[in-house]
């Protein structure tokens, strides 16, 4: 309470508040694990994971490195994963819902024991379960795989319905023997939240030493991943025509040829995300399924989704304030999205007040709209250079032979 006499203060902002846009990449790994009977020699940390699988309780990693500390002599589709995580070098918070499976299940791959109607249910209940922990952990996945699992249609709903409540990305492997079987199994997709890899690819596994083929979906997460982290605003890059490592080839040969048609181009029209050789194996595509042409692009769909959950959590403050006050958050987004025109993240951008809708019942029940227009810097994917023979140079010919 003020003073009624001598001198008071009265501290106050009028200004933009800053709006930070979010640039690590947390990627969510739904898969299975084969736990050891005996916890002896284990140390204390490792315990603590120990007992948090078995208590079904998410694990967070600061990155694929540090899991691999705890599961690189562990069977499971968990172990597969991190390890095709750390092959993109990518340093990035690592969330992990783990399945334990039995000792029966040892020596087989995923899809060995996958029709067990028990351990799908397990498996899209981890999945289901993504949503909420953010509350255990602290971070939320911006990328979700489920590696051996996500090519059947009930797993792969699951991860959907997650990722659009995440403002997420799950990528989705399509278990296609042939060009026709990819294509035909896209038509059970049409979302911005998915996308689509194909086909499987080979890899040395160190821990069965010999070399299998291995869906592409947790190496392509940690790709996007290493892309993001390349600089602050990371995430407005395509990871497409970028270089994958730890693979040594495809399981069915992508045909790929530069400036003409093909299966690898003809797999991208359709939204899938493929491998081609070209200096080295290279994702090839970075599309989405939806059926709008503007949010086929992966990389808009994840520069908007940056900014709006920025946006989110850095006008927060000013709700149950006082109107006067959204003077600064007008100021605020123009503040955000000047700075990613500065790195050329943006092309242009305008904030304004909508007219229409700020109706004075609006305004007397607290209830305000700002439009943000904003246009992102365009993906080149598609150059044409068109060489055309002139004879109009003749004379530095004749210059020449004088």
């Amino acid at each position: 309470m003020a003073s009624q006499y001598g001198v008071n203060t009265v501290t106050s902002a009028n200004a933009a508040r800053p709006i930070r846009v979010q640039s690590s990449t947390p990627i969510g790994v739904v898969g299975t694990v084969l736990l050891p009977a005996n916890t002896d020699t284990m140390s204390v940390e490792n315990k603590k994971v120990y007992e948090k699988i078995k208590a079904n309780e998410p694990l967070f990693f600061g990155s694929a490195d540090k899991a691999l500390e705890f599961f690189e002599d562990m069977e499971g589709t968990i172990r597969e994963s991190l390890d095709g995580i750390a092959d993109q070098n990518v340093s990035g918070p690592i969330i992990i819902n783990a399945v334990e499976i039995e000792l029966s299940h040892s020596g087989k791959v995923a899809e060995e024991f996958y029709n067990d109607l028990t351990m799908k249910t397990k498996i899209i209940k981890a999945i289901g379960e993504l949503k909420g922990v953010a509350a255990e952990v602290g971070y939320k996945p911006n990328l979700i795989v489920a590696l051996r699992f996500s090519h059947d249609l009930a797993v792969s709903t699951e991860m959907q319905s997650v990722a659009q409540r995440l403002l997420a990305m799950s990528i989705v492997d399509l278990k296609s023997d042939d060009e026709s079987e990819a294509v035909l199994a896209v038509g059970s997709f049409g979302t911005s939240r998915v996308l689509l890899c194909d086909p499987y690819v080979k890899v040395w596994d160190t821990f069965t030493n010999a070399e299998i083929t291995q869906p592409l979906s947790a190496r392509r997460a940690g790709l996007i991943a290493w892309t993001d982290a390349q600089w602050e605003y990371g995430f407005a890059d395509s990871h497409s025509n970028r270089v994958i490592n730890g693979i040594t080839g495809t399981a069915r040969t992508i045909e790929f040829n530069a400036g003409q048609d093909c299966e690898a181009d003809r797999l991208r029209t359709k939204g899938i995300g493929t491998v081609i050789r070209y200096n080295g194996f290279r994702i090839w595509g970075g599309e989405t399924t939806d059926i709008d042409p503007i949010w086929q692009d992966h990389t808009r769909v994840r520069i908007f989704d940056r900014i709006s959950e920025a946006a989110l959590d850095g006008l927060f403050w000013a709700i149950d304030r006082r109107a006067d006050i959204l003077k600064s958050v007008k100021d605020s987004v123009e503040e955000m999205l000047l700075a990613l025109r500065g790195a050329k993240v943006a092309l242009g951008f305008s904030v304004y007040w909508d007219l229409e809708r700020n109706t004075s019942a609006n305004i007397t029940a607290g209830k305000f709209y700002l439009i943000a227009e904003f246009q992102n810097m365009p993906i080149v994917k598609r150059l044409e250079v068109n060489f055309s023979y002139v004879d109009r140079y003749g004379d530095v010919l004749i210059k020449l032979i004088s």
